[in-house]
């Protein structure tokens, strides 16, 4: 998929459950809570909005973490319960 295909589906699917898989081999799952034109934020499971906590990154603002467009494989939809 394109660096356009990857930028739109993440935006078809912003405040759903994702599973996002990089090109390194490392998979992400949580909420897709927004999407620039650089980077998916993902808000992981466990983790309250709006509070700094310790993830891929650390964050605040209730954004989630950010993962790069340009290194994600894939992006799919999965259940709230996986």
């Amino acid at each position: 998929m394109a660096y356009d295909g990857i930028h739109e589906r993440c935006r078809n699917l912003v405040n759903q459950s994702v599973e996002i898989r990089c090109h390194d081999g490392s998979v992400h799952r949580g909420v897709l809570t927004r999407v620039d034109d650089r980077y998916a934020y993902l808000q992981v499971p466990g983790d309250p909005p709006g509070l700094d906590s310790p993830g891929l990154f650390v964050w605040g603002w209730g954004w989630g973490a950010p993962i790069a467009l340009a290194s994600i494989a894939a992006i799919l939809a999965i259940g709230f319960f996986w």
